[in-house]
């Protein structure tokens, strides 16, 4: 007797959650560790922590896939979940991102801008948080939508 597995609704939240959580992690790793070592006025390099949420997503749906797909795995189902993984991801990078700039001491190193009033604002903790939440939101709605035609899997 062949029996097809499935995924399950179990499987698919607490892979999608944890993912969400991990990515968050590394995000936040990343971000400390690029802002110690290369962060430069004029530095590129620095840009690398938005690629990070495009392989992380991509891994994660790779790893359901093989893991737990065996069946079908809609285009619907695949956007979902790296959708969800990168906002659970970005709503927690900024947080750490809040927390480490207004309590931990971190300076947002704008030292142009110190005399403006307007500028000082423009990079207060509560501004960098909430501008690294919608660019990274923004980033995973369009990685999502990438990553899930190759994530889908039809029988």
């Amino acid at each position: 007797m062949m029996i097809n597995p499935t995924y399950t609704g179990k499987q698919y939240w607490l892979t999608t959650i944890v993912s969400g959580l991990l990515l968050s992690l590394i995000l936040s790793t990343a971000y400390v560790i690029f802002y110690e070592r290369l962060y430069v006025e004029s530095s590129y390099l620095f840009s690398i922590i938005y690629l990070i949420p495009f392989v992380w997503l991509s891994v994660t749906l790779a790893f359901f896939k093989n893991k737990f797909v065996w069946n079908s795995f809609s285009y619907g189902r695949a956007f979902t979940m790296s959708f969800i993984c990168g906002i659970v991801g970005a709503v927690l990078f900024s947080g750490v991102i809040f927390l480490m700039y207004s309590c931990f001491g971190m300076e947002s190193r704008m030292g142009l801008y110190e005399n403006g009033r307007f500028m000082r604002e423009l990079f207060s903790p509560k501004a960098i948080a909430v501008s690294m939440l919608i660019i990274n939101v923004i980033l995973s709605l369009v990685y999502s939508l990438i990553i899930a035609i190759f994530a889908r899997k039809k029988v």
